[in-house]
């Protein structure tokens, strides 16, 4: 079975080929099908290989673009949180980190509006991705690029200096279709490097809103007995939790120095490191009650660093691991995950 990132991205395309009128494979026989956080890695291939019989590499590119077919999943909750490029970068590597992905999207040279990219195996695991799977990752990062509002996106497609000739994209212009893909990319043998490009005076702010299930609830830690400085910095984590909030992020954002804002919260009994996890566990709570998501998609959108750092921390704040506490208070009439996947 794959891990929940790989189920989010089977939806993605099986969405995307709907409302690209192509027919996608019938869903795996699960009780709750696509719903699930995993899916069978033989379902996965097989919607690759249907969207390659109907349309081909181009088409595989340009539907793992629509990230906006994923709205209200956990996942795109937290890659949207970004601000920029580089940001959702970092967000894809934690997600990768997160579930323990044998592959990852390694940074080979960088400056302001470019990275140099390579989608590799990582240390120890001897098979390299697909160049399917390169394809459909890059199409998720230049899809979610151009929801942050990144503007002149382009991307090359192929290491420098290779012997075959690299695939040149401005996305979202007419040449970016699948016509003009598929001989291209099927010419082109390092499908994992890629080297973007964007301008870096783009408005990083998305330009729609983003519809979430729930919607984000910035209020969770209101009622606490909290000093106003602590509730500050609680709906400050609840707005954007998948956030790298370090102490001096969050001295940052209030305008203290590092040192003035960890002793204002000492002298009210709090530390950052409680703030921030009492926010994302309370965060947490309400989509394992409100959502039939999968346990580790919910951690990981959360901000939490993996599996067991979620369940350790939830428990700490909570009482009960975040299993428990779904299956003791999720509302009725709430679908039940199926037990394989929490």
């Amino acid at each position: 079975m794959q891990d929940f990132a790989s189920a989010a991205m089977v939806r993605l395309l099986v969405r995307a080929m709907d409302a690209h009128g192509l027919a996608p494979p019938p869903p795996p026989p699960a009780a709750d099908g696509l719903a699930a956080s995993h899916v069978p890695l033989a379902y996965k291939r097989s919607v690759v290989q249907a969207v390659l019989q109907q349309g081909g590499l181009g088409t595989l590119l340009q539907l793992a673009q629509r990230v906006d077919l994923l709205a209200g999943d956990p996942v795109h909750r937290a890659l949207l949180g970004a601000t920029d490029v580089p940001e959702l970068l970092a967000r894809w590597q934690r997600l990768e980190r997160y579930v323990h992905s044998r592959h990852q999207v390694s940074i080979q040279t960088g400056a302001p509006g470019a990275l140099a990219l390579h989608h590799h195996a990582r240390p120890g695991v001897p098979e390299e991705p697909h160049p399917t799977e390169s394809l459909a990752v890059l199409g998720v990062l230049l899809g979610a690029s151009q929801a942050l509002g990144v503007h002149g996106l382009q991307v090359e497609i192929g290491a420098p200096r290779a012997t075959s000739q690299p695939v040149n994209l401005e996305i979202g212009t007419p040449a970016a279709t699948p016509a003009h893909l598929d001989a291209a990319l099927a010419a082109q043998g390092q499908m994992g490097q890629w080297t973007l490009r964007w301008h870096t005076y783009a408005n990083a702010s998305p330009p729609h809103a983003i519809t979430l299930q729930p919607q984000p609830a910035t209020h969770l830690c209101d009622a606490l007995p909290w000093p106003p400085l602590a509730h500050r910095l609680a709906r400050h984590v609840l707005h954007d939790p998948a956030a790298q909030h370090t102490v001096d992020a969050l001295a940052h954002h209030t305008g203290l120095a590092r040192r003035s804002l960890q002793r204002a919260l000492t002298e009210g009994g709090l530390s950052c490191r409680h703030i921030v996890t009492e926010a994302r566990a309370r965060l947490a709570a309400q989509w394992l009650l409100e959502s039939t998501h999968g346990l580790a998609e919910i951690g990981f959108a959360c901000g939490f660093a993996d599996q067991p750092h979620f369940t350790r921390e939830f428990a700490r704040h909570v009482g009960l691991t975040p299993a428990r506490y779904r299956q003791a208070f999720a509302r009725a009439g709430t679908p039940t995950p199926d037990p394989h996947f929490i």
